[in-house]
C-alpha cells in the first residue's frame, strides 16, 4: 500500500511540474519568419524555415505537420563540395538567442507531403519543446502557421 501511495505521489508531482512548464514554454518562445519553400512539381518533400527565440533554455525535440506524413529536423553542410544532410535529434534554443532554421543550414524537412504545395498556401507546423536539461519528460507543443513561398526560379536546395 505504501509503495502505491509513493508511486501516485510521484505521478502527481510530475503532473504538477509538467502543466506549468507547458504553459510557460509555449509563451516563452517567439517565432518569426516561418515559411516553406515551394517544392518542384511532383516532389513529395519540402523544406521549412523559421526563427525561434526563447527566454529560457529549451530544445526543439520534434516537429510535425498535418500537411506531411512526417517531419524531420536536418542540418545541411558542404563538405569538399558535396552537400551533406543529417537528421538531428534536437535543436537547442539557448535563452535569449535567436536560432535560425534557414536555407543552407538547419531546417525542417517535410516528407511524404499529402498534397501539392503552391506559393501562397498556408500550412501548420507543430513544434515539440522540452527544457534543455529535462528534469522530467514533459513536452509542450507550439503550433506555427507558415506560408509556402516560391523558389524564385532557382533550383531546389535546402
Amino acid at each position: 500500500m505504501r509503495i502505491t501511495h509513493l508511486v501516485l505521489s510521484a505521478w502527481t508531482a510530475l503532473g504538477a511540474v509538467a502543466v506549468p512548464f507547458s504553459t510557460y514554454a509555449a509563451e516563452s518562445v517567439k517565432v518569426a519568419n516561418a515559411w516553406v519553400r515551394e517544392p518542384a512539381p511532383g516532389q513529395k518533400t519540402a523544406a521549412a524555415y523559421l526563427e525561434l527565440t526563447s527566454d529560457r533554455n529549451l530544445a526543439l525535440v520534434a516537429a510535425g505537420s498535418p500537411a506531411a506524413g512526417r517531419v524531420e529536423m536536418h542540418s545541411m553542410t558542404m563538405d569538399g563540395g558535396v552537400m551533406r544532410m543529417r537528421t538531428l535529434p534536437r535543436v537547442d534554443l539557448p535563452a535569449g538567442q535567436t536560432v535560425k532554421l534557414a536555407p543552407g543550414g538547419t531546417h525542417l524537412m517535410l516528407l511524404e507531403l499529402k498534397q501539392p504545395l503552391k506559393a501562397g498556401d498556408k500550412l501548420q507546423l507543430v513544434l515539440s519543446l522540452q527544457p534543455s536539461q529535462p528534469a522530467t519528460t514533459s513536452l509542450t507543443t507550439l503550433t506555427v502557421d507558415a506560408e509556402v513561398r516560391g523558389s524564385g526560379g532557382s533550383s531546389h536546395s535546402h
